[in-house]
């Protein structure tokens, strides 16, 4: 009687004699390397992990020149203008030694971009509302509806997106 085989026997049976090459070995260790790395970025975002561990980690951590940079990468992927990005400026600064102030900086300039945007939106909704004969003091324009206003928040986003990346 034959013998059933499962689809893993078949697989092993047939790549038995396959090996990887250095170039694919490498690669595989940069895509592993990679997730780990995401995974403990993701999990000190959601507080599971201390600065502590990171750090212990990334010292463990074999080729630690490429494993900065991709927590850098990581970290500046998770920076969020609109959000608290203290505790990433935080593990940036305490494990990857990349000082804040920059960072800090570039997020106040974003705010104040969109502080100016919301000023000139408001001018040109109040004249708007003027034109018609609607005004006074409890008058307050909505600058978010604005035509503008939405394209104004995705070019000050990408300018952001822009000039993080050139942060040291």
């Amino acid at each position: 009687m034959a013998e059933i085989k499962s689809t893993l026997d078949l697989i092993m049976e047939r790549t038995k004699n396959l090996t990887l090459t250095e170039e694919e070995k490498k690669a595989l260790e940069a895509r592993e390397r990679k997730a780990r790395i995401r995974g403990w970025c993701r999990r000190y975002l959601d507080g599971t992990l201390s600065i502590a561990d990171l750090q212990e980690n990334m010292a463990r951590e074999e080729a630690t020149a490429e494993a900065a940079a991709m927590l850098r990468e990581e970290c500046f992927s998770h920076i969020n203008p609109e959000e608290d990005n203290r505790p990433l400026f935080l593990l940036l600064r305490e494990v990857l030694s990349i000082p804040s102030t920059d960072l800090e900086r570039l997020e106040r300039d974003y705010h104040e971009e969109l502080d100016r945007h919301r000023a000139a939106a408001g001018k040109e909704a109040n004249a708007i509302l003027a034109s018609r004969g609607i005004s006074g003091s409890a008058v307050l324009p909505n600058p978010k509806l604005s035509p503008d206003w939405q394209g104004r928040v995705e070019a000050a986003r990408r300018s952001f997106q822009q000039r993080l990346y050139l942060v040291k």
